[in-house]
């Protein structure tokens, strides 16, 4: 619930306030000229969280229930704290908040810029934390992008970095609740032979197979360039489990769709 008090002195505001919390309302934002410090006093008496923070309106106050959950994502390779927060989030109620923790500020600002694609809002945000609320899908966000990814690859198991890059960027998009689907061309077919990605390691990853195998159980759709499996040999009984071949018409028509971000590896 928002609503705009900057024209109501601060007695008044605590007032309201104070009804409206009595009402059993547990997520509210106020719009206030200052940051009045007899609706802090209000929140606390009913046991809330309170936070306030100067917006191009006036001041902002949000009020919440319930203890913030922490999560410190200091240390975490790239995109790893996306994908924590991400995952947190989507089990997450609406109104429900989190604390995220990291020592690179570089992290924070990373995070904040997502957090709309998330379906979350920023609460509070220092150089080492950053405060999201849940929010609803349907709730307008800042920032609105395409909700799918399409994320091509033609290069194989040879290519360590790009294999690994096609399943990480598509577990961080993923996380972010995006609808995801890669489509294997030209030499990145090799990565469906079943077993060939076993054989591909990350010091700082599990093998690229257990990458895959989590990515499609993530709910990521796996197509096979139907020619380049061809070429070599590779059919559906020779490919990964949850990977389907699939011809130049299913190609044309991902990339043919404006929904789709695409990114080519």
């Amino acid at each position: 619930m928002r609503i705009n008090l900057r024209g109501i002195n601060r007695y008044a505001a605590a007032i309201i306030t104070d009804n409206i919390l009595k009402n059993g309302q547990e997520n509210i934002q106020l719009i206030l000229r200052e940051n009045y410090e007899e609706i802090q006093k209000v929140a606390a008496s009913y046991g809330m969280n309170y936070s306030a923070k100067k917006g191009p309106d006036g001041v902002v106050v949000d009020i919440s229930r319930g203890e913030i959950e922490e999560v410190d994502v200091t240390g975490e390779t790239c995109p790893g704290p996306l994908i924590i927060v991400g995952e947190k989030l989507s089990s997450m109620k609406q109104g429900m908040r989190i604390k995220i923790k990291s020592e690179s500020q570089d992290v924070i600002d990373d995070l904040a810029v997502s957090a709309p694609e998330m379906n979350a809002r920023v609460i509070e945000k220092s150089k080492t934390h950053l405060i999201l609320e849940k929010i609803e899908k349907t709730e307008k966000k800042e920032f609105t992008g395409r909700d799918r990814v399409l994320v091509v690859q033609s290069n194989g198991t040879g290519n360590a970095e790009r294999a690994y890059a096609t399943f990480i960027f598509s577990k961080a998009a993923l996380s972010m609740g995006k609808d995801v689907t890669v489509f294997l061309l030209m030499d990145g077919v090799s990565l469906a032979r079943r077993g060939a990605a076993a054989k591909v390691k990350h010091p700082a990853f599990p093998t690229l197979n257990e990458l895959m195998e989590e990515v499609i159980e993530m709910g990521a759709k796996v197509y096979v360039c139907e020619m380049s499996a061809q070429f070599r040999g590779l059919t559906e009984d020779k490919i990964t489990e949850g990977c389907k071949i699939a011809g130049a018409a299913t190609f044309i028509t991902l990339l043919s769709d404006p929904r789709y971000a695409v990114v080519n590896f």
